[in-house]
């Protein structure tokens, strides 16, 4: 393939919109959009010359630079994604004779940190906070019920019209959703939810198709959204954390602590990979504890070791004392314990 050298920035950024607009095509969101264009802008203003002229070397220096002022090492591997990505795409075209972008790789990142998310206690504080006596109030609780109770995004949560909702009058219900890449799945909608949308349902006497309205009568925008649930947020003494997102992030929490079932807490989320649904397997203290007690050794009550452990006030403590009848009985044996065999030999 003859491959078409570009000699100027302009060029560049005309590539971009077209890139873009490639990706527009293939079914990514707004927002992912935008997230391109602001990595690959920055990008293009940062290099040392057009992309046909840089070289590999000046790809990994400008994100060497963006690492020392101390971006975050997420923000920028989805940069290097985007610029793998637009690379390979002018190459591809004949835009470029070679990809500089082709070894590029992603920074190492370290443990991923367990996205925040609120405990039951909180939910429950969060739920009764509306005003359900209100055509208002209704409508907030049916929006946080729906957050919690089924992992939505927010945008997938402002796109709903009232066909994508099946609401029977016992049971479960589901929602039609189209995801991130136009994915379309159902979700089921428990009881509580259903019952929180039908209240809600009852008082529109409108022609709207949007599920969710605002006091506008329009439908609500992902900034309405997150004004809405970040004041219950802080109206139930949440300050710490904030966004819609919050909800999904306790959804998928809570959901795989009563049923660990990974791939089905995926295909809830709307994800396409299973590494990303692992982000939420982690432990808090409460959970690690919970698993040691599980262990035999909790229900041994062993040699007295002859320890005097100092208490709060700087007196020593009894000497820890346990029972070697009950060790043998606790691990299932009967015969001498390895301290007393060692003893004998």
């Amino acid at each position: 393939m003859a491959r078409k050298q570009r000699h100027d920035r302009q060029s560049n950024e005309q590539e971009l919109e077209e890139f873009l607009g490639a990706l527009t095509l293939e079914g990514r969101s707004a927002h992912s959009i935008g997230a391109y264009r602001r990595d690959l802008e920055a990008l293009l203003a940062a290099l040392p010359g057009p992309l046909d002229e840089v070289r590999p070397a000046d790809l990994r220096e400008c994100f060497r630079r963006q690492q020392q002022t101390g971006r975050s090492p997420s923000s920028i591997n989805r940069a290097i994604g985007a610029t793998r990505s637009f690379c390979r795409f002018l190459y591809e075209e004949g835009r470029l004779e070679t990809n500089p972008a082709q070894a590029l790789r992603s920074i190492r990142l370290g443990p991923p940190l367990a996205p925040k998310h609120l405990t039951v206690t909180e939910v429950q504080r969060l739920l009764s906070l509306p005003d359900t006596d209100t055509s208002t109030g209704r409508r907030d609780y049916a929006i946080l019920m729906v957050l919690y109770n089924t992992g939505l995004r927010v945008g997938e949560l402002c796109a709903l019209g009232r066909d994508d909702v099946h609401l029977p009058a016992e049971g479960w219900g589901a929602l039609q959703v189209v995801g991130k890449g136009r994915r379309l799945h159902r979700l089921p909608v428990n009881r509580p939810a259903a019952d929180a949308l039908l209240a809600y349902l009852a008082d529109r006497d409108d022609g709207e198709p949007a599920l969710f309205l605002n006091r506008s009568g329009n439908r609500f925008s992902v900034r309405g959204i997150a004004l809405l649930v970040n004041r219950y947020l802080r109206a139930a003494g949440i300050t710490d954390r904030s966004g819609p997102h919050l909800l999904r992030h306790t959804f998928a929490t809570h959901a795989l602590r009563a049923r660990p079932n990974l791939r089905a807490v995926q295909e809830l989320l709307g994800h396409a990979w299973v590494t990303t649904t692992q982000r939420y397997t982690h432990l808090e203290v409460e959970d690690l504890q919970a698993q040691v007690a599980e262990l035999p050794a909790n229900h041994l009550h062993g040699v007295s070791l002859g320890l005097a452990l100092p208490n709060s006030g700087g007196a020593p403590r009894p000497a820890l004392t346990v029972q070697r009848a009950s060790t043998a009985a606790a691990v299932g044996g009967s015969g001498p314990s390895p301290t007393e065999q060692a003893a004998g030999r």
